[in-house]
């Protein structure tokens, strides 16, 4: 089994959280699992380093972000990472203050990273 940490942000507060991501037989990632973490522990477990590409999507037991529920996210087209996303219209990256006119959405394949677990 493959598995791995992504990092998003939420929209709602700006605060970071984990997201465990595993590789199923088809090739496919899913989001398993979402944890809150602080931008230092993130950093010194390595969830930024291992390079994921593929679909994101998510298991029916997915809580979602871990303070607004989001199942959601959206991948910001300027600095890469991922904020959660309930569909609004208008959305700020949490990490870049970029507004995000151009959304891409968990059907679509990404460009992440994580790390190892």
């Amino acid at each position: 089994m493959e598995a791995v940490v992504i990092t998003g942000k939420c929209a709602k507060r700006g605060q970071m959280y984990g997201m465990r991501i595993q590789k199923m037989s088809d090739g496919d990632w899913w989001r398993t699992w979402a944890f809150p973490i602080d931008e230092k522990r993130a950093h010194n477990e390595g969830y930024d380093v291992t390079p994921v590409q593929g679909n994101l999507f998510h298991t029916e037991e997915y809580p979602g972000c871990p303070y607004c529920k989001a199942t959601s996210f959206v991948q910001c087209n300027k600095c890469r990472k991922l904020t959660c996303w309930n569909g609004e219209t208008k959305l700020i990256c949490q990490w870049c203050g970029n507004n995000m006119d151009n959304i891409v959405t968990a059907t679509e394949k990404f460009n992440v990273s994580g790390g190892d677990i």
